[in-house]
């Protein structure tokens, strides 16, 4: 099928599930909405006619910044059978860069902005522009209002790209990636094959919905494949890891996942006496991604929940991001063959099919030629679900095009391939060069992390001293959730000191043990390695980064 939307394919999945669920939302208490494909078909006709009476006739080009839940759903699915594209973005909130949706309405060239009346005031202040007009009109789906500049407006052609999503952000401003119809059915399509999503599946989501994993993998592509569909609100299972759990089991879920923090949440906030009621026996596919992935936490995970019928390979890494539409590589090991990762990872490693380790190479970062299996390098991605461009910004770094003429993505990304699985290890951008070695910033922080069981490898960072010649590199570190300041920090500093100095020769200068929460993050939970450095090597740091007591 080559059509420019994803109209055919989401009309056949209603119809195919018109008297069954296919999207059911949690509440608050016990409470949920399902709504079946008929009922979700009317609930888009509604909103439908609700645009066009408000912004004009489609297709639309809207940006959501909606909180996670039913009209964010609903106004996905319309959006889509309108040819139209949605631009998913966070709410406003404390801290946001300022212009920050002003600069993404202009990038996507944008219909309007979809929101509430609650967060109206903070979209509009986010939306002025230095001259003090807005670039698109603001729609509140509770209170819609007629604009008068959408209406005048002359209709848009069908989109070629139904969504358009960000990156991160965790070096720099947003990208913004135009994904097509194709590319979203080549991706989805490796999905259904590799991971086995169909009919059957009951997809169970909290991750947020302007990020690709929560987008793509645990919204869209459940909606493709015909499948149920069962979100709930990334701030419950943050508030409450148990929540997440109970929802697979009350639900029957077989598929669901999330970042490296969510295993780690369970496995340190769910108590064996909580997790006694659970029944995880239908979790067939347990995908951990987003991050690296610290070696052991999901055999950890595995054997914690093994009591409550979770099978041990049902958990398993996965790998991928928005440039190459979702899902790059990572599956479930077939039962019984469980292959053990190499002793000395740091990391665990994503299972390759044939499928993608066609799709990837490990290659120099300044030839680009291939190196063999073993030894580090970026991650390239190659296939018909990688995009060529940015919108509105020309970036030829990121992109390549080697001599046979394929066209590659270059992710940024470290890794290496060991044993039939993918390793990544780091960013490029966050090598530490320490004494002329280059050194990649994680391996650093999980190597600190293991000198105390309190400290958090995900919430870190390790950089080196740009001010001195001095050789060496700093490090800060949060502790976790609800854990007490450590009894001697200065003898823990001298134990990561050692520890570090001897498994990967870099040598730390200060150490700096954080309350949670003190480090700078991106919308989708990643530590931002440079503002760390900046604000460290300012004068004021010590401000800003107040060790923990």
């Amino acid at each position: 099928m080559n059509d420019a939307t994803l109209h055919p394919d989401l009309i056949a999945a209603i119809a195919d599930r018109r008297a069954e669920p296919m999207l059911t939302i949690l509440g608050k208490r016990g409470q949920y909405t399902s709504l079946t494909g008929e009922e979700l078909l009317a609930r888009t006709q509604a909103m439908q006619a609700v645009w066009d009476r408000c912004l004009g006739p489609g297709p639309q080009v809207l940006l959501t910044a909606l909180p996670a839940g039913e009209d964010f759903l609903i106004a996905l699915v319309t959006a889509l059978l309108g040819g139209g594209t949605m631009v998913p973005v966070a709410p406003p909130r404390v801290g946001d860069t300022p212009g920050r949706l002003a600069r993404m309405a202009r990038t996507c060239d944008a219909s309007a902005v979809l929101c509430t009346t609650r967060n109206r005031d903070a979209v509009v202040q986010q939306l002025i522009d230095d001259a003090g007009g807005l670039p698109c009109p603001v729609l509140a789906l509770d209170a819609p209002e007629p604009d008068a500049t959408a209406l005048a407006r002359a209709p848009r052609p069908v989109s070629s790209h139904p969504i358009i999503q960000h990156t991160s952000g965790s070096t720099r401003f947003p990208k913004a990636v135009p994904v097509t119809a194709d590319q979203i059915r080549a991706n989805c399509a490796m999905i259904q094959s590799l991971w086995g999503m169909n009919r059957d599946t009951v997809m169970v989501n909290w991750l947020p919905h302007y990020h690709d994993m929560g987008l793509m993998g645990c919204i869209l592509y459940p909606l493709l494949s015909h499948a149920h569909s069962v979100q709930m609100s990334p701030f419950d299972m943050i508030r409450r890891p148990l929540s997440w759990l109970e929802a697979v089991s009350q639900w029957r879920g077989t598929i669901s996942g999330g970042p490296t923090f969510a295993f780690l949440e369970c496995l340190n906030r769910i108590d064996a006496e909580a997790a006694q009621g659970l029944d995880l026996s239908s979790w067939q596919r347990a995908f951990c991604g987003a991050e690296p992935i610290p070696a052991g936490l999901l055999q950890r995970f595995s054997d914690r929940f093994a009591p409550q019928g979770l099978a041990p390979e049902a958990v398993f890494g996965c790998y991928g991001m928005a440039e190459c539409t979702l899902f790059a590589a990572g599956e479930a090991q077939a039962a019984g063959n469980a292959a053990p990762a190499p002793t000395d990872a740091l990391v665990e490693g994503c299972l390759l099919s044939d499928t993608t380790r066609a799709g990837l190479r490990i290659a120099d970062p300044a030839g680009g030629w291939p190196r063999p299996e073993g030894f580090t390098g970026e991650i390239w991605l190659t296939g018909p679900s990688v995009i060529h461009a940015y919108l509105g910004e020309d970036d030829p770094e990121a992109f390549a095009t080697d001599p046979e003429g394929r066209h590659w993505l270059r992710t940024g990304d470290l890794g290496h391939i060991a044993e039939g699985r993918l390793f990544i290890t780091g960013r490029l951008k966050d090598i530490v060069i320490v004494n002329g070695r280059n050194i990649a910033a994680a391996e650093i922080e999980w190597i600190a992390a293991q000198e105390h069981d309190d400290l958090n490898p995900l919430a870190a960072a390790a950089f080196a001293d740009t001010q001195t010649a001095g050789g060496k590199a700093h490090l800060c570190i949060e502790i976790r959730a609800g854990a007490p300041a450590p009894a001697d920090p200065e003898a823990l500093a001298k134990r990561i000191r050692a520890s570090v100095i001897g498994r990967c020769g870099a040598e730390l200068g200060e150490i700096r043990i954080l309350p949670r929460g003190t480090l700078p993050r991106t919308t989708s939970g990643k530590i931002r390695r440079r503002q760390v450095a900046q604000e460290f090597l300012s004068p004021a740091h010590p401000a800003t980064l107040e060790m923990v007591k």
